[in-house]
């Protein structure tokens, strides 16, 4: 995984007022910090992936909410991943040797995963489970983490982390964040000036300030690291 160097907040991005007061989101990252945070450390530790980055993703897919989304839609839950893809991305995660076996335990803790290492599909009653939802939450989020344009000089560029995991890799705004798109877009600024509102706002709410990771670092720097 790429060196996490971030400057946060970034130089001109500034969470969404519609989001909530820098006190309203410092409770709800306070809230679930409190009640996931086991599972987070855990999924940190077994992906390689900060606290502070997982914790930031729940705060904007989820707010926290267990049950987050529409009841029975395919991206329900604490990280909002799309179920229908799920059991391929496991599988990809699998074949390439990159699942730890704490990974590996949860998925047949939770049945997803057989003694023999064969992925069933993924229900929405999977999803719903927050250990397993951040388990395959941190999963998916690793494989962009490691993807070559996520980072450069061994330094990951979030902002196009955020935008893929958010939007999709093949659209125009996943193209925008692989770099496939003329003029590149280097900075958080440009990237999240030129994508969709929804997708700007998230790479806001997680890098500008007032935002996720602004408060973690400020308000959380001695629990979540």
């Amino acid at each position: 995984m790429a060196t996490l160097k971030l400057n946060i907040p970034s130089i001109n991005l500034e969470s969404p007022p519609s989001w909530g007061s820098r006190e309203s989101i410092k409770k709800m990252l306070g809230n679930i910090w409190r009640d996931y945070s086991v599972y987070i450390k855990e999924a940190s530790k077994n992906s390689n992936i900060p606290p502070n980055v997982i914790t930031s993703f729940i705060a904007v897919e989820s707010g926290g909410i267990q049950d987050a989304g529409g009841k029975g839609h395919i991206t329900q839950g604490l990280m909002q991943w799309n179920r229908d893809y799920a059991q391929s991305q496991l599988k990809d995660e699998l074949a390439q040797g990159r699942m730890s076996d704490g990974e590996k335990n949860i998925l047949k803790k939770y049945g997803v995963m057989n003694e023999k290492e064969a992925i069933r599909k993924v229900t929405n009653s999977d999803q719903l489970k927050p250990q397993l939802n951040i388990t395959i939450g941190s999963i998916i989020l690793g494989q962009l983490i490691d993807q070559d344009w996520a980072s450069s000089g061994g330094v990951l560029h979030l902002d196009r982390v955020i935008s893929v995991y958010n939007a999709g890799a093949y659209g125009i705004t996943g193209k925008k964040a692989r770099q496939l798109t003329t003029p590149k877009l280097s900075t958080p600024q440009s990237l999240a000036a030129s994508v969709n509102a929804i997708t700007s706002a998230y790479i806001s709410k997680i890098m500008g300030k007032d935002g996720a990771l602004d408060i973690v670092s400020k308000d959380f720097k001695n629990i979540i690291v």
